[in-house]
């Protein structure tokens, strides 16, 4: 039987992770050279470099001309991306994603209110981000404002893997919070009200009210479908 080479490149992809894993390699630090991932996997150098490239398109790894390609972090940006094309290719329900990030949002606020409460962060940044908001002179402002606002809360709480998933759905949301924007404004409301209800916000994390904090993200967001006609 032949093996294609997308199996033997598949192959070596799966040697690499394996290898990053198993030496504990961290971003910035080299994987080894080409030649010897084509021996160790007995493949040839192209399958190799198939491999590299796909790696690379993943964030797993970076590669630049004659040098050893490095471990990298990868960003939330992949994972925007899938969720963007899933919802484009209407494979995935928005109200769905909606409801997922109030899930994750109302634990951020617990978990926020929680860290000032143990003394152990301040919500200075989101307090500055909420200034924005209320000086905000037209709607891309407001709605970078906005986004400040919920990722301050979400660096305050300090959960990497809530932080990192809300920052991909942010990004697919981008176009959800201007579309909340013109909802409120054809119903004749006013911003005042979504200041308001991040001040709400705001106010319980900073008071170190855990249950509180939550409840108050839940009924914002909740408006914020509502304002989106779901």
């Amino acid at each position: 039987m032949t093996i294609s080479r997308t199996t033997l490149s598949h192959h070596v992809v799966q040697e690499i992770i394996e290898e990053i894993k198993q030496r504990g390699l961290r971003a910035g630090d080299e994987i080894p050279a080409e030649g010897e991932l084509a021996e160790r996997c007995g493949v040839n150098r192209l399958a190799v470099r198939e491999a590299i490239r796909t790696l690379v398109a993943r964030e797993v790894l970076v590669s630049s001309q004659g040098k050893r390609a490095r471990v990298a972090l990868p960003t939330p940006a992949m994972l925007e991306q899938i969720l963007d094309f899933r919802l484009s290719q209407d494979a995935m329900d928005f109200q769905d994603l909606l409801d997922t990030r109030r899930v994750i949002e109302a634990e951020l606020a617990r978990r926020a209110a929680a860290r000032v409460a143990a003394g152990e962060g301040s919500p200075e940044d989101a307090a500055r981000a909420l200034d924005a908001m209320r000086e905000a002179a037209d709607p891309e402002a407001f709605i970078a404002g906005d986004l400040a606002f919920h990722q301050a809360v979400a660096d305050l709480a300090a959960s990497g893997l809530f932080s990192f998933i809300l920052a991909a759905m942010n990004g697919v949301l981008v176009e959800a919070r201007r579309a909340s924007y013109r909802g409120r404004a054809q119903r004749g409301a006013r911003q005042d009200a979504t200041v308001e209800a991040h001040q709400r916000i705001l106010d319980a994390v900073a008071a170190g009210d855990e249950a509180g904090a939550a409840e108050a993200m839940t009924v914002h967001l909740a408006e914020t479908g509502h304002d989106l006609g779901l």
